[in-house]
């Protein structure tokens, strides 16, 4: 089954009112839409991190089987996490080197990579070996949920890279992330992106699963009428 790009979670434990709530959030927002979650939590001691990826994969394979579509799960940085528990792996430019999580991981499981530049998408696509199945492209926008990135891309610096994966690697997907939200998604439905990461939009909502939902008809809405 393929995956639906459009709409990628990243969880986030402090937006999301505690690490307690984050497997009901995600279980939610797959409910309202969300074809992708990444697994992220930077302060988590390794057992307790393996413990609550267990249940928020748990959560988004009950969601993704009510509303019937697969949904993958994303572990962001710990590679043994993902070996071990089956799951994809998403790094960053400073994390895991990508040559080494390719080796590490089984073949069916896919790699993510943040891609910030032109410069690092060549880097990153000069091996196809190692290459990454999905980048996110980061940040489009100012963001405060992440504040360890480069200058903001805006739509246009996404467009390109987004362009550039796609014509230099077959079935790569990148998707936009950082300060994307219900005001801004539509902008980038008229770029080359294949989807939109989000965390506060969807992590801090009062409703997850309509928050989703939302974000997913306006992305949806643009790219109709961009493409129409």
């Amino acid at each position: 089954m393929s995956t639906d790009w459009r709409l990628y979670l990243v969880t986030d434990p402090r937006l999301g009112g505690g690490r307690d709530a984050v497997p009901g959030i995600v279980y939610e927002a797959v409910r309202g839409g969300v074809g992708v979650v990444q697994f992220r939590d930077k302060e988590c001691e390794d057992e307790e991190f393996r413990r609550r990826t267990r249940a928020v994969a748990e959560a988004a394979r009950r969601a993704g089987a009510e509303v019937g579509r697969a949904v993958p799960v994303f572990v962001n940085d710990r590679l043994a996490v993902a070996r071990e528990l089956g799951l994809h792996l998403h790094i960053g430019q400073q994390d895991t080197p990508p040559a080494q999580a390719r080796a590490e991981l089984p073949d069916e499981l896919m790699l993510g990579l943040s891609i910030e530049s032109g410069a690092q998408l060549a880097t990153a696509l000069a091996d196809p070996a190692v290459a990454p199945d999905v980048i996110g492209v980061s940040p489009v926008w100012t963001t405060t949920t992440k504040t360890d990135t480069a200058d903001a891309l805006g739509p246009g610096g996404a467009d390109r890279i987004a362009r550039a994966a796609h014509a230099r690697a077959r079935g790569i997907r990148a998707v936009g992330i950082g300060g994307v939200g219900p005001a801004n998604v539509a902008e980038l439905a008229a770029t080359a992106l294949d989807g939109v990461c989000v965390v506060s939009a969807i992590m801090a909502a009062a409703d997850p699963r309509a928050a989703a939902a939302d974000l997913l008809a306006r992305w949806d809405r643009a790219r109709r009428a961009d493409r129409g």
